[in-house]
């Protein structure tokens, strides 16, 4: 019976006949492991695309060892620039939890909130909301799709802080649930004509920054609305700039 240490000596024997190198300079092979990573790949993208173990890039990055496996550079090059990075095993695309991320925000629900019932860390969704992650874990991302569709259709009780949120989410352009077609779609865009609902501040939120000084634009950009919506504000609750309510 043929073992495997005979078919590795056979091969390492016809790799010498045929002047085959088994090993290759790195140099090659880590520049373009720094050009996946310039578009965004991770090590555990390179991984899921070649085959090979993630600890591999970090070896070969790190410039500790002049030479590489030939398969193990064949493999990495291989990796064409202008392809998707793949997503791991246990990652789900971003794009549907952050669009469901955002639009709670706009009908005034706190991430706070969100990440207490969702069951994870607030820091991890608000990164997720911003954009900042081009995947998140699948369990993460069924229990925010879960939790959206028992509240995308209703509104937040309308407090204080659910106009800051309202009025934060709105500032940064995003939009509510009844702007996708397909919300899990990336290239899905938003109805323009969507309406996420007027921005609100809360006339007590005026008149605190009023009596520290600042003037009417200065409030409307802390509390993510324009400067004319808080002269209204003013006018509407006799609250003069400097003079607290």
């Amino acid at each position: 019976m043929t073992t495997p240490d005979t078919i590795y000596r056979r091969r390492l024997a016809y790799d010498r006949i045929n002047g085959i190198q088994r090993r290759v300079d790195a140099t090659q092979t880590r520049a373009h492991l720094e050009r996946l990573s310039a578009r965004g790949w991770t090590n555990a993208q390179i991984s899921a695309a070649t085959g090979l173990d993630s600890t591999t890039m970090s070896v070969i990055r790190s410039g500790r060892y002049a030479q590489v496996a030939r398969a193990t550079a064949t493999a990495i090059l291989s990796v064409r620039l202008d392809q998707a990075p793949p997503i791991p095993r246990g990652l789900t695309e971003a794009t549907g939890t952050r669009r469901r991320l955002q639009a709670l925000m706009v009908l005034g629900y706190p991430l706070p909130d969100v990440a207490r019932q969702v069951g994870v860390s607030y820091f991890s969704l608000i990164q997720t909301a911003g954009g900042k992650w081009s995947s998140v874990r699948t369990p993460t991302a069924n229990k925010v799709a879960r939790l959206y569709r028992r509240l995308s259709l209703t509104p937040a009780p309308p407090t204080r802080t659910a106009e800051l949120v309202r009025n934060e989410a709105m500032a940064q352009g995003w939009v509510g649930p009844g702007a996708w077609d397909d919300i899990d779609d990336p290239a899905c865009e938003p109805e323009p004509c969507e309406v996420a609902g007027p921005r609100h501040i809360h006339p007590d939120d005026v008149a605190e920054l009023a009596a520290h000084g600042l003037d009417d634009r200065e409030i409307g950009r802390r509390l993510g609305v324009s400067e004319r919506t808080v002269l209204r504000a003013r006018m509407a609750h006799n609250i003069p700039v400097g003079v607290a309510a």
